[in-house]
């Protein structure tokens, strides 16, 4: 997926996301679910990175429905 970080204007690209924490008791919210990793452009995404990413709602929101299989 695309991705603009908020001090950049360069498009980056966010691939091989790890979310952790998903709880399917607490659909559809999933208020505990976090990144634990991902790639940025092929490299290791930093702790800060993934603080921004998770800061952006719709976008964790998007990744948790497509990434989980809901029972």
């Amino acid at each position: 997926m695309k991705y603009t970080f908020d001090n950049t204007d360069k498009e980056v690209n966010v691939t091989d996301v790890i979310v952790d924490g998903v709880d399917h008791k607490d659909y559809p919210d999933y208020c505990d679910a976090f990144l634990q990793s991902a790639k940025i452009d092929g490299r290791e995404a930093t702790e800060a990175e993934l603080n921004e990413l998770e800061a952006d709602g719709d976008l964790i929101y998007d990744i948790l429905y497509d990434g989980i299989t809901l029972y």
